[in-house]
């Protein structure tokens, strides 16, 4: 009898009001249960330096699209790491056009000044290269301490227990 009553009740309109109402109130308790965790949602950017490639290799009149291809895939590559919550997406962006720029041999304007100096400012140099380091280290399978950062669960408070681990203290407690 209690497969009978799931089966007769129709599904809710996404389209009304009552599931507006629902999906509001799910946004908020899960912002409520990440705050909880630990998570602090304000300071992740709601821009993508993805966004800024196209105009930027557009502004530096860069008629080769397999450079802004490459560029986009230097983006993709960034997200595997923490660069979106500590670097601006523009520097992001000045990067992997600088690193599509070289690997495809593209000379690009270094006089009166260079040319990522228009999209971020002076003084720069620093960060630039901080963040295409980062992004190249994504590939290196060799360095073990990004292979544990890739691969590595995330702690707990708890002792000897993760997020992530299936086997942990967390996820049989669920069971």
């Amino acid at each position: 009898e209690k497969e009978n009553v799931v089966r007769s009740v129709k599904p809710m309109s996404m389209l009304g009001p009552v599931y507006a109402e629902w999906k509001e109130a799910l946004f908020n308790i899960e912002n409520v249960i990440l705050q909880t965790l630990g998570f602090t949602l304000y300071w992740i950017p709601d821009s993508h330096p993805h966004k800024f490639i196209l105009y930027f290799v557009r502004v530096l009149e860069i008629d080769d699209n397999e450079v802004a291809q490459k560029a986009w895939d230097y983006c993709n590559d960034s997200c595997r790491i923490d660069l979106c919550v500590r670097c601006e997406p523009e520097i992001m962006a000045c990067a992997a056009i600088l690193m599509a720029c070289s690997s495809n041999e593209i000379e690009l304007p270094l006089v009166p000044c260079p040319w990522w100096e228009v999209f971020i400012g002076g003084n720069r140099d620093g960060d630039l290269s901080a963040v295409c380091n980062a992004i190249l280290s994504v590939g290196d399978e060799e360095n073990m301490e990004i292979r544990r950062a890739k691969y590595a669960f995330v702690p707990s408070l708890l002792d000897k227990t993760s997020f992530n681990d299936p086997e942990s203290y967390l996820w049989s407690k669920a069971d």
